[in-house]
């Protein structure tokens, strides 16, 4: 199961028809089951979840910068995909400090040289993300990046923990993203519960 989390303003209830429930419709469609709860509600996780989801929110929408996660990534483990907001969350709830970063509109994204070897990017070499912030976070050790625009990183990954953070919205045009983030937490899931090492980067979509 996928546990999606709604990080939008609470108070306008309109942002989860417009930034979370197209993933969970997307979800839905490849019928990979889903739960959503909002960040208020975001504990420790219960054991048949073996992947998250941490969705963005509106480009006026700052209700989660005054919110953090660090507490709940002391106690998870597993997949992470941080999209937007969500990843500003990823980063600054691991030591990374948010500042202004306004993108709107399609970017062209272009990887990095281990984006291009890795299972999330590979042979995606060059493409456009729909993006729609205000902020992002600076990205500290031990995140490293996987693709990038002319102004900044776009997609980066966390070198010890199965996290991922992707600064557009995948939800537009880049559906590919999150079925190749479905196949990571299938493999990442046999992987720890087998024993067996699985090689990622043999199995991209």
């Amino acid at each position: 199961m996928i546990l999606i989390i709604d990080l939008t303003d609470p108070e306008i209830t309109i942002l989860r028809d417009e930034f979370v429930a197209p993933i969970t419709r997307y979800f839905l469609s490849v019928g990979q089951q889903t739960r959503v709860i909002r960040l208020e509600e975001w504990g420790r996780v219960d054991p048949v979840v073996n992947g998250i989801i941490i969705c963005g929110t509106a480009l006026a929408d700052d209700w989660y910068v005054n919110h953090s996660i660090e507490t709940q990534l002391n106690l998870w483990n597993g997949p992470i995909l941080g999209i937007c907001a969500g990843m500003q969350m990823l980063l600054t709830g691991t030591g990374g400090e948010r500042h202004p970063f306004l993108e709107i509109g399609m970017t062209p994204v272009y990887l990095t040289d281990i984006g291009r070897e890795h299972q999330l990017t590979k042979g995606k070499d060059d493409f456009s993300g729909y993006s729609l912030h205000q902020y992002t976070a600076a990205r500290i050790h031990p995140w490293i990046s996987l693709a990038e625009s002319d102004d900044g990183e776009q997609i980066v990954m966390h070198q010890h923990k199965p996290w991922f953070g992707v600064l557009f919205h995948p939800e537009v045009r880049n559906e590919w993203i999150f079925e190749r983030f479905i196949l990571y937490v299938h493999q990442f899931s046999q992987t720890h519960s087998s024993g067996i090492e699985v090689d990622f980067d043999k199995t991209v979509i």
